[in-house]
């Protein structure tokens, strides 16, 4: 099977196209996926344009070489006679690895209370190095023809998600999760620091969701508001420094207090997800929330300068959230009858199709683009790119 591994084989490039044995099922319970859709993560690019100085305390979970890729959707090409999906079946998979996946028994503290994205076990390397599919070797990705996946990772994708927004399931479910850690109280006015995939995916989270919540985007590049204003933001403000808070400011009825570029909201927003994954958006997201008001960060920023004063200053609070989870139904608010995990509630928001498709999946991509793919995707400003994706199969 084809697949880019992150290696640094090439000076120029530190990902490769490769050619690899098939990986074999590791139990009776995994299935065979044929990638139909694989997307590029925020966290992705970081690998090849760091938005800051890393994660340093996460080195030591990684392998080397990695097969990239963790927004995957796909159909079932074999299954395990333990595995309960059908060949043919549109799935969509859960990235990452904790105990019950591992087959790691009894499983650590936190996977016997249900929550499998806080696994004490994805540095264990049992099974496989790497916390989650996308970041480990020897099961696939989604930036690669084929990905193995435990069948409590596989979840099905409904007829009425195209292929072209299927692996939008994953930053969507991110949202509701991150979400759910915090909901935030009905009606509040809500701003979004960051208009990228992790900040649209927050406002459709919101709009499906918490409908009476009015949503403000801050936005950094003219298309990103147009996609802001698809997805359902009330209002956006693209730029950033003294005039976008001044904006924030009359939005929300505060007022801005500072010198130069350095502003903060006296009277700011009672909730503000951090979506851009940068030490500046995290130090924009505190200086815009209102006192004893939320933080919820899901940009995945890593150290940098951030400026802390607004949050002892506003006596805020501030909310981790990563990756999935089968949250309780009354913490991400009401979702679909039956639906209990992050992720199938992400794609009965996709069933709705409240977007038009091309707002968000912008550019696709074959693997052998895949150096055209990222340098796309970087490049927001120029391309004009929202989320890239790759097409295995074309």
């Amino acid at each position: 099977m084809r697949a880019v591994r992150f290696d640094y084989a090439d000076p120029a490039f530190p990902a490769s196209l490769v050619d690899l044995d098939p990986p074999p099922l590791p139990t009776g319970e995994w299935a065979r996926v044929a990638v139909t859709v694989g997307g590029i993560c925020g966290s992705d690019l970081h690998l090849f344009a760091p938005a800051s100085e890393g994660s340093p305390t996460l080195v030591g979970i990684g392998v080397l070489p990695f097969l990239l890729g963790h927004e995957i959707a796909g159909t079932v090409s074999e299954a395990g006679p333990d595995c309960p999906w059908a060949v043919g079946e549109r799935v969509a998979v859960d990235p990452i690895l904790p105990c019950p996946v591992r087959g790691i028994d009894p499983p650590c503290a936190n996977c016997a209370k249900g929550w499998l994205s806080d696994c004490l076990n994805l540095d264990s390397r049992v099974l496989t190095g790497g916390r989650s599919l996308g970041y480990t070797d020897g099961l696939g990705g989604g930036w690669a023809e084929q990905v193995l996946a435990h069948r409590s990772m596989l979840h099905r994708v409904p007829a009425a998600v195209p292929d072209r927004t299927a692996s939008l399931h994953e930053p969507i479910s991110i949202a509701l999760h991150g979400l759910g850690r915090r909901p935030p109280e009905p009606g509040v006015p809500v701003l979004i620091v960051g208009a990228g995939i992790i900040g649209l995916a927050a406002v459709l989270a919101l709009d499906a969701l918490f409908p009476d919540n009015p949503v403000t985007v801050l936005a950094r590049h003219p298309h990103q508001s147009d996609a802001a204003r698809a997805c359902g933001a009330e209002s956006v403000v693209c730029g950033s420094g003294a005039a976008a808070f001044e904006e924030l400011a009359g939005l929300v009825g505060g007022r801005s207090v500072g010198m130069g570029d350095d502003r903060m909201l006296m009277g700011g927003f009672p909730y503000v997800v951090e979506a851009a994954g940068s030490p500046g958006s995290v130090t924009d997201a505190l200086r815009a929330v209102d006192h004893r008001g939320t933080v919820l960060a899901l940009g995945a920023t890593g150290t940098g300068r951030v400026d802390m004063t607004p949050l002892w200053y506003k006596e805020a609070v501030m909310i981790g959230s990563i990756d999935h989870g089968r949250d309780p139904s009354a913490a991400i608010g009401r979702p679909p009858a039956g639906a209990d995990h992050s992720i199938d509630v992400a794609l009965e928001v996709l069933a709705r199709r409240s977007f038009p498709e091309e707002v968000l999946v912008t550019h696709e991509f074959p693997l052998e683009g895949f150096r055209e793919a990222v340098r796309t995707a970087l490049d927001k400003k120029g391309s004009r790119a929202v989320k890239v994706v790759f097409k295995p199969g074309s």
